[in-house]
């Protein structure tokens, strides 16, 4: 057994460091940071700089999860869709489809939207939803009504049928052709009142002239 083997089982034999309590104790004046330098300041966090050059956490690549949050989730219960029938905003046995279903909640686009069991159903009725719990199932089944679980798809923005963006195309072309051929006859038409206004306006005649002419006689020596 030696000195330096002695153990006090909890208790730490070697005290901790004092720094900047005089020179006698090794670690006084500048507390181990030695003379100048930004190292020797205090609110410098140098750690992991590389001298301009750019840093290892940042040359590493970006990687991580997508994030259970960018979905929206929507829970309805059946309290809801009793609501729906009794204000007469769906009728009795009749299909309600998941955009329906957002615009009556006032939700969001894309999102997610699942029913579950709150009061019993008053009236049977057919709904469509991303999800459903088993007990929301079976009362649906017991009034005579039944859910369509289907798969959640992200609705990109709305496309354009082609149907509607033929139709305004062609009335432009039309109206442009229209408006051509109309122009033309715009300019046939005043081509033809000038023609026919010169030809009504007659120029004036030389009467002075040739009443002069006449009138004048040989002198008669």
């Amino acid at each position: 057994m030696k000195l330096n083997e002695l153990t006090t089982g909890k208790f730490k034999l070697k005290s901790k460091k004092r720094i900047g309590r005089g020179i006698g104790s090794g670690k006084g004046k500048t507390a181990g940071r030695g003379m100048k330098g930004q190292k020797s300041r205090s609110g410098v966090s140098i750690n992991g700089f590389e001298g301009g050059q750019m840093p290892l956490h940042m040359r590493m690549p970006k990687h991580g999860f997508k994030s259970r949050k960018k979905i929206r989730k929507v829970v309805l219960k059946t309290d809801f869709i009793n609501h729906l029938i009794e204000k007469k905003v769906v009728k009795e046995k009749s299909v309600i489809k998941i955009q329906q279903i957002i615009d009556y909640s006032n939700s969001k686009k894309n999102s997610f939207i699942k029913i579950l069991l709150g009061k019993q159903l008053s009236k049977p009725i057919h709904v469509e939803a991303h999800g459903a719990s088993k007990s929301v199932l079976e009362e649906f089944k017991r009034v005579g009504g039944d859910i369509n679980v289907m798969k959640f798809k992200k609705i990109g923005p709305e496309k354009i049928k082609n149907d509607k963006s033929e139709i305004p195309g062609s009335l432009s072309k039309t109206k442009s052709k229209s408006s051509k051929i109309e122009k033309k006859q715009v300019k046939t038409k005043s081509k033809d009142i000038n023609e026919k206004a010169n030809k009504s306006v007659t120029k004036p005649s030389n009467d002075k002239t040739t009443k002069t002419k006449k009138n004048k006689s040989p002198k008669t020596k």
